[in-house]
């Protein structure tokens, strides 16, 4: 840029025409030639900045301005000729002012058109308007100055004739210089593309590597530190990484660990084998004991020479401990696992064996590596239940919960099982494991049976006690009638044995007062109408009281020997039908039997006559706790409500009343055999056991009920289906 400068000049000097010789002072022209390239480092350096601010702008295009008005002032300065000079002040002025203005327009355009992606005809543009600029400033200085002849000879030493030829010469060699200057730069450009690339590229990766919580180093042949990274530094105790070039371990560790990092660096080199995630003791920078996970590999040159090692280590003190802590809290788990006096089994998915303590074992005959990642059918356990497969994929989800008396299979015998099942989430593999804690109730559930059995016998005490109780009221009434009767025919007796006297005494005279009462009383106390109205009364309730007794009797008979009858598929719609219309008689103080059937309710496997006297049971139970409310000054009449719905698994009845609810001391024991809240004499205490007894025990089902008391009690009955059972017929409400 300075040798273009510089030629413009001096071309436009030689254009320059006196009419005497001119010579030019050879060392004059060389600091001119110096100026011009002044000037245009200057320019170079202010445009190449990142960021060029007004001031750089302001303070390179003073500095250019000047340094282009030198090299011109200093080129009119190297000629030698016969004459004297002098310029004027206002154009000098304003070719100095031009220069500098020059200088800050060429800086802006520069700057402008340094970047890559602005097109060459831009370039070509801003390239035109400086060319022409710079003369403007160089033909002003010339129209400063003034020549006035002389007859002194010039000092010509050290000076030259400028010829045409030489003219040629200078014109040839500028442009040779200016395309030298355009190939480089073009070149420059490139480079310096490509550098710019590298350099983005080594700054990236320079950032990765000391942002990396790993230790990485690269060192030469003598195990001397050549790059390293700031987390190792930081580790080592080193201000920063620069500290770390030039020094080897022995600088930072004890001689010892330094010595153990030096041997395996050099069998690396010596080898050319990596080594990968190889433990070693180390140190912190506090001095503390650690131990690091470490990969080195062999560095090499460009024809394979093997030129250093590059390293790779991570601190793993926090997870190794982490490791312990873990090892042992699992074994101490194991520990307590096992110690467990419960049967203890994890289940996946698929029902395979994840978990076999050693109860489980003792239990099944099995053990923990024999039962491992096997189903339960493949160890010889079966679910006895109907759908049992089905409930236990339930477990997955929700809460936990308890199975009592869950009956299973074992090696052709069955047992039962008190289930507590828990769904536990497994974080690390994203799934849910069943925890299934359990004992065998196989003999304790036996032992019950046998206290059962013999509770029954100390309870038949009560029951003799109850059957005497109904009896003992209608034969009292009976025998009170009967003593009645017997006064009452002696009293007649007693009446015609009077009447006789009183007609042999009267002879015509009027009766005593004392005479007319005693005959009065005595027809009253036998009056007929009377006599006849009672005996049906006596007759009613002793007949009553028979009723109640057979009950008993035959509630106590079912009760302890359950029946063993044939299963059969049951219409529940038209079995309660049926049953409702069995019911009316003891419907006295119900107003409004309301149904509601669901027609897609299936057959059910059930013994019809236990079923439909569970049902009958809890209708009159409805139809009494109705009259209870009745007898309390409640409504005269009631409401019974009665329903069926097809569920997903089971089908559902509900029996709703609008009676006086249960109370809350005694919902507890509702379903216990002889427990009534009835009046003494009114109520056996079987029908709710028994019904538990069918729908639980003999159809695998569940009873339950909601009650508020003053407003009601619902009873709920869910039967299991039968998937292979037919959908019932529609049955009409």
């Amino acid at each position: 840029m300075g040798s273009g400068i510089w030629a413009m000049h001096y071309i436009g000097m030689l254009a320059y025409r006196l009419p005497i010789p001119v010579y030019y002072h050879v060392p004059t022209v060389t600091l001119s030639l110096l100026a011009a390239v002044l000037a245009s480092f200057i320019a170079l350096y202010v445009v190449s900045r990142e960021r060029m601010t007004p001031l750089h702008a302001a303070g390179g295009s003073l500095l250019m301005g000047t340094g282009i008005a030198t090299m011109h002032y200093t080129g009119m300065a190297a000629m030698r000729l016969a004459a004297m000079h002098h310029y004027d002040r206002g154009l000098w002025i304003l070719s100095i002012v031009l220069a500098i203005v020059i200088s800050l327009v060429g800086l802006l355009l520069i700057s402008y058109s340094r970047d890559e992606n602005r097109g060459w005809t831009l370039k070509l543009a801003i390239a035109v308007v400086m060319g022409l600029a710079i003369p403007v400033m160089h033909y002003t200085g010339m129209a400063a100055v003034r020549f006035m002849a002389t007859s002194e000879a010039p000092d010509l030493s050290r000076s030259v004739n400028i010829s045409a030829l030489a003219t040629s010469a200078i014109l040839v060699a500028s442009f040779v210089i200016l395309g030298f200057v355009v190939i480089t730069s073009l070149i420059d450009r490139r480079l310096s593309a490509q550098q710019s690339i590298l350099d983005d590229e080594r700054k990236r990766l320079r950032a990765l590597i000391d942002n990396i919580p790993d230790f990485m180093y690269v060192k030469d042949r003598q195990s001397r530190f050549v790059v390293a990274n700031e987390h190792t530094a930081q580790v080592m105790g080193a201000n920063c990484v620069v500290a770390l070039i030039g020094k080897t371990d022995f600088d930072f560790f004890p001689r010892e660990i330094a010595a153990g990092f030096y041997a395996d660096e050099q069998e690396v080199m010596r080898s050319g084998q990596p080594s990968y995630n190889r433990e070693e003791k180390s140190i912190d920078g506090a001095g503390n004991e650690t131990l690091i996970l470490t990969t080195k590999v062999p560095v090499r040159d460009s024809k394979g020479h093997v030129t250093g090692v590059a390293g790779m280590s991570r601190d793993i003190s926090e997870r190794k401990k982490s490791e312990v802590a873990l090892r042992t809290a699992h074994q101490e788990a194991e520990v307590f696992i096992n110690a467990v006096p419960s049967i203890l089994i994890g289940l996946d998915h698929d029902s395979r064996i994840t978990r076999w303590n050693s109860t489980a074992a003792n239990a099944f005959g099995l053990t923990g590596p024999e039962v491992a990642g096997k189903k339960l059918t493949e160890c010889g356990i079966r679910w006895v239940r109907p759908g049992m497969q089905h409930e236990v994929r339930s477990w997955f989800s929700g809460r936990s919960r308890r199975c009592d008396q869950v009956p299973f299979e074992l090696s052709g015998e069955t047992r039962l099982l008190g289930l507590t099942i828990t769904p536990v989430d497994v974080a690390d593999e994203n799934l849910t494991e069943l925890l299934v804690i359990g004992s065998d109730t196989t003999e304790r559930n036996a032992l019950e049976e046998q206290l059962q059995q013999a509770q029954k016998l100390e309870s038949v005490g009560q029951l003799a006690a109850g059957i005497a109780h109904e009896i003992n009221t209608p034969t009292q009434y009976i025998g009170d009638n009967v003593r009645f009767l017997k006064d009452g025919f002696q009293d007649l007796k007693s009446l015609l044995s009077n009447y006789e006297r009183l007609l042999a005494a009267a002879n015509g005279d009027s009766l005593s007062r004392e005479t007319v009462q005693e005959i009065a009383a005595a027809v009253n106390r036998a009056d007929a109408a009377y006599l006849l109205e009672e005996i049906p009364k006596a007759i009613d309730q002793t007949l009553e009281g028979v009723t109640r007794v057979s009950k008993l009797v035959g509630a106590m008979k079912e009760f302890s020997h359950p029946g063993t009858k044939e299963k059969t598929p049951l219409d529940l719609n038209h079995a309660i039908e049926c049953t409702i219309t069995v019911a009316r008689n003891e419907w006295k103080y119900v107003a409004d039997m309301e149904t509601e059937f669901d027609p897609s309710v299936p057959l059910i496997s059930c013994q019809p006559g236990e079923f439909n006297q569970v049902i009958l049971n809890l209708i009159v139970n409805a139809a009494h706790a109705i009259g209870d409310v009745v007898g309390k000054g409640g409504p005269t009449k009631g409401k019974i409500k009665v329903q069926t719905r097809d569920c997903p698994e089971w089908a559902e009845i509900r029996i709703q009343d609008s009676g006086s609810g249960i109370p809350e001391k005694v919902r507890a024991r509702i379903f216990d055999p002889f427990f009534t809240t009835k009046e003494i004499g009114k109520g056996t205490g079987q029908g709710l056991a028994i019904a538990r007894s069918v729908v639980v025990d003999k159809h695998d089902g569940t009873i339950h009920f909601e009650t508020e008391e003053g407003k009601g009690t619902t009873f709920i009955i869910r039967l299991p289906k039968d998937s292979k059972a037919p959908a019932a017929k529609t049955v009409s409400a």
